[in-house]
């Protein structure tokens, strides 16, 4: 692997590696969105409520 050219580890100690930052916040972005967008768990809640009322229809 290259190394950096020495410009960019200057703007790097200067300023932050904001490029690997903005990298870790996308990642929790799409983490964050990933959980929030799982309806698998209202999936298998949702098929258990139904196989109740069917065991009442049933009776």
């Amino acid at each position: 692997m290259a190394s950096n050219p020495p410009i960019y580890d200057q703007l790097v100690r200067e300023h932050g590696d904001v490029v690997t930052e903005a990298r870790e916040a996308a990642d929790l972005t799409s983490r964050q969105a990933r959980d929030a967008l799982d309806w698998s768990g209202l999936r298998s809640h949702h098929s258990r409520a139904w196989a109740g009322k069917d065991a009442l229809s049933s009776e």
